[in-house]
Order: C-alpha cells, then sequence, then structure tokens
C-alpha cells in the first residue's frame, strides 16, 4: 500500500514537470530574424502620424495670432564723415541694422522703438506676406523709445492690445520678431520680472517700467511683440542686458509695458505727423531726492516712504499750487512714494492739463495736507539747481 502510494506521487510529479518544462519551452520568445524586424520597422514607419487639434496647444494658437501683426523693419540713413582731406560729406548707410515693428491698424499704423528709425532717411517695412512698402514717421518719443510709422496699406492683421497691468510674474510669454535679419522668430520663456526700472538703453537714454523675460530676445528683435498666452500684445521688445557689446541672448530680455505703448502711441498719431514730432509729458515742476536718514526719524516716517522737494521751480504748477521747497511728498494720486522714480511713474501716467491730487506733509509745522496741481508740459530746458 505504502509503495503505491510513492509510485503514485512519483508519476504525478514527473508529470508536472514535463508540463513545465513544456510550458517554459513555449514562452521563451526567440530573437526576430533580420527580415522580421525589417518588417516591422517598415509596418512603423507606414503608420499614419496621430492627429491633434491645434487648437489644444495654446502656443500655437497664440503664435497664430500675434505673428501676422509683426513686421520686418529695415532703416537707411545719412551720416556725417570727413574725406581723406578732412572736409565733411554725406555718406549712405544703414542705420542700427534691421528691427521689428507691430502693426496697430488694418489702415497701416505701425509701433516700434525710436532707436529702430533714428536717424533714418528711408524706413522700408516688409510684411509677413512679403510685400513691402516705404513708411512714413508719424511720430517719435526717444524718453520711452516708442515710435510710430505709417504705411500705404489695407486690411492688415492688427494686433490686438491686452492689459500689462494684470501680468503676473511666471506667466508665459511669446517673442516674436526679426533676430539678426533672419525673418520672423518666435521663442517662448515666462515674464521673468515686472516694473524693471533705469535700465540704460544708450548713453542718453534710460528705460523705466520695464517687463522682463527669459523669452530669447536677439539684435533685430527691437520693436517686435511680445504677446500673453491668448496672443494679445502685452510689450514691445526693446532692449537686452549681455556678456558683451555684441554679445547675444542670456535669458535677460525686457519690453515696454503695452499700456505705456498705447499712451504714447495715442499722443503720436494725434498731435502731429511731422518727422520732429516728439511726445510732450506733463511735468511738476519740482526738483527732488531723498529723504534725509536723520529728517525721516525727527517726523517718524519710515526709510521707504516719501520723497523730499529740494527745489520748486519758479512758474511751474508746484509752484502755482502752492508746494513748498523741503516738503515731502507722501502720495500722488493716492499711490504711495517711496522713491524718486515713484515719482516720475505717478507723473507720467498722467496728461498734460490733468489735475494730480499730492499728498504731503509739511515739516515746518508737522502737518499733512493735499495739494491739488495742474499739470503742464515740461520745458525743453530745466534750469539747474543752484
Amino acid at each position: 500500500m505504502g509503495v503505491r502510494r510513492i509510485l503514485g506521487f512519483g508519476l504525478v510529479f514527473g508529470l508536472g514537470i514535463a508540463v513545465g518544462m513544456l510550458m517554459l519551452r513555449t514562452t521563451v520568445v526567440r530573437p526576430a530574424t533580420l527580415a522580421e524586424a525589417q518588417r516591422h520597422a517598415l509596418q512603423i514607419l507606414d503608420q499614419p502620424p496621430v492627429g491633434f487639434r491645434v487648437s489644444d496647444n495654446k502656443i500655437v494658437s497664440a503664435v497664430q495670432r500675434i505673428e501676422p501683426a509683426v513686421v520686418n523693419i529695415d532703416t537707411v540713413g545719412r551720416i556725417h564723415t570727413d574725406d581723406d582731406t578732412g572736409v565733411p560729406w554725406m555718406l549712405d548707410q544703414e542705420v542700427r541694422g534691421k528691427g521689428s515693428g507691430v502693426i496697430l491698424t488694418p489702415d497701416g499704423y505701425i509701433l516700434t522703438n525710436n532707436h529702430v528709425i533714428d536717424g533714418a532717411s528711408r524706413i522700408r517695412v516688409t510684411l509677413p506676406d512679403n510685400r513691402w512698402f516705404y513708411a512714413r514717421l508719424v511720430g517719435r518719443d526717444p524718453q520711452t523709445d516708442l515710435a510710430v510709422v505709417r504705411i500705404e496699406a489695407s486690411n492688415l492683421h492688427a494686433a490686438e492690445l491686452g492689459d500689462s497691468d494684470q501680468l503676473q510674474v511666471g506667466e508665459w510669454c511669446i517673442a516674436v520678431g526679426n533676430p539678426l535679419g533672419l525673418g520672423s522668430t518666435v521663442t517662448v520663456g515666462v515674464i521673468s520680472a515686472l516694473n524693471r526700472r533705469n535700465l540704460q538703453i544708450d548713453e542718453n537714454h534710460t528705460l523705466d517700467g520695464a517687463i522682463q523675460t527669459d523669452a530669447a530676445i536677439n539684435r533685430g528683435n527691437s520693436g517686435g511683440a511680445l504677446a500673453n498666452i491668448n496672443g494679445q500684445l502685452i510689450g514691445i521688445n526693446t532692449a537686452i542686458l549681455s556678456s558683451g557689446p555684441n554679445g547675444g541672448n542670456i535669458g535677460l530680455g525686457f519690453a515696454i509695458p503695452v499700456n505705456t505703448v498705447r499712451r504714447v502711441a495715442r499722443e503720436l498719431i494725434q498731435n502731429g505727423r511731422a518727422r520732429t514730432n516728439v511726445v510732450k509729458h506733463p511735468w511738476l515742476g519740482i526738483q527732488y531726492g531723498a529723504v534725509p536718514e536723520e529728517v525721516a526719524q525727527s517726523l517718524g516716517l519710515s526709510p521707504d516712504r516719501g520723497v523730499l522737494i529740494r527745489r520748486v521751480l519758479p512758474e511751474s504748477p508746484a509752484s502755482l499750487a502752492g508746494l513748498h521747497d523741503e516738503d515731502i511728498i507722501l502720495s500722488i494720486d493716492g499711490k504711495i512714494i517711496g522713491d524718486e522714480r515713484d515719482v516720475k511713474e505717478a507723473v507720467l501716467q498722467r496728461k498734460i492739463g490733468d489735475k494730480a491730487l499730492v499728498h504731503i506733509l509739511r515739516p515746518a509745522d508737522r502737518h499733512e495736507r493735499d495739494v491739488r496741481v495742474t499739470l503742464q508740459e515740461g520745458p525743453e530746458h530745466i534750469p539747474p539747481a543752484p
């Protein structure tokens, strides 16, 4: 009885091993032959691509909205030089190389940078469809580095203007322009910072309130578009910080906010068509600086609050309104003043003839008060401080 059980167990065990070996043999995958591998590869390559809707890609959709509104700008100017005998003469030469522009209206108004067209005797605009036109300079503003030109064309694809006051650091942005003369080029990045101030554009001009982005911007992008993820214009690309005078993009690009562009472009279009048209800015008529530390302490002011009026210029808006030397400006139109640049920015937000509400602290009596100042057009030459 015991022997039969052992034999029976051995028989079952042997059958199990046999079945297992058979299963193992059938599950081992042998390498494909060369012919099989070739056939499989060709089947994969012959398969149609998996489609997707372009509308699902927000960046592509944004580019389709803004890119047709960006143009290439070429300029030719006249420069002074001397011949071998020292006699001055004129020489035709390209000025500033190539730049970019953004179509503002369907009937030909185009935004660009002042430094793109400065000194140009001829301005040539090339549209995305390769048509080109000579442009007329409508007006320019060196202070904000903006200019408006116009071409005789119609039914153009104009950019939709966004709201730069609503921008947030970290949101996507798209730069479109004509870097190094290559033609329309799109780069993508984020808003790196807002309200960058005192950026040196050249030896005579600085840029205030700029949008900073890491979207690649290079020479030739000047005057082109910075757009949001909806394809709306949020800025005009203007400057880069680079590693040298001939350096390229290192991720530090700057654009003029579109809300500044709106204001300046409106004045340029409305107030003149002459080549010499330059925007006139509102003027308060004071010379000012930081509040000395000992003065701030004696008045109980925090170090980052207020600007001291060092001098009220005679017959200026400030003088006519009753502001005094040594008054401390605490706010303008409700906006807190922390340093000198805040004053400049608050005034430039207004128009000539506007009444600005200036809230001051008068150290002489330690009383705060509101003074309403009617802003005037600034003079060409401001007398130096005595």
